[in-house]
């Protein structure tokens, strides 16, 4: 996905990261909401799935980076000419918590798979760049959220049929 983002321009990286972000959302969701299918039939806007997933448990943590990376979409849907800025992903960078901006510098820095021309430090990115580095730190603490979820939810199953067995 990080090289996806990165032969994008602006637009379609934070259309694609955006679309990335949401569908790890609504992974979520389907995780822990009981039928999916009435949640689908509410035509809850993203801003409410994400007050929804927080209020069944994904980490709080990273509201605010899911708020900021939609605040920057939305920009982009609603003014023809907008570019990104430096202070857009200043914002979005402040948005995370302590640990992801460490996990953020970390990704750059001590990744030896990173994709060739990327810089080897945070502040050498272009403003894309951090945002796409940004949007995948997000998109991994997201999937996490998923596995502990799918974890906890097989751990559930075993627990039930360890009951059932006995």
């Amino acid at each position: 996905m990080l090289n996806i983002l990165l032969n994008e321009d602006e637009l379609g990286a934070v259309v694609r990261a955006h679309i990335l972000i949401e569908q790890y959302v609504d992974h979520f969701l389907s995780l822990v909401v009981y039928n999916h299918d009435y949640l689908d039939k509410m035509s809850i806007d993203f801003s409410n799935k994400v007050k929804l997933a927080v209020s069944l448990g994904l980490d709080e943590e990273i509201y605010k980076p899911i708020n900021s990376i939609t605040s920057i979409r939305n920009k982009f849907a609603h003014r023809a000419n907008f570019k990104l800025d430096s202070s857009d992903v200043k914002n979005f960078y402040d948005s995370f918590v302590a640990k992801d901006r460490d996990g953020i510098q970390d990704i750059i820095s001590n990744n030896p798979d990173r994709p060739a021309g990327l810089a080897d430090k945070y502040s050498r990115l272009s403003i894309k760049e951090k945002l796409v580095v940004m949007v995948i730190i997000l998109a991994i603490r997201i999937e996490h959220e998923v596995k502990l979820e799918l974890d906890y939810t097989l751990e559930q199953i075993k627990d039930s049929e360890d009951e059932f067995d006995a």
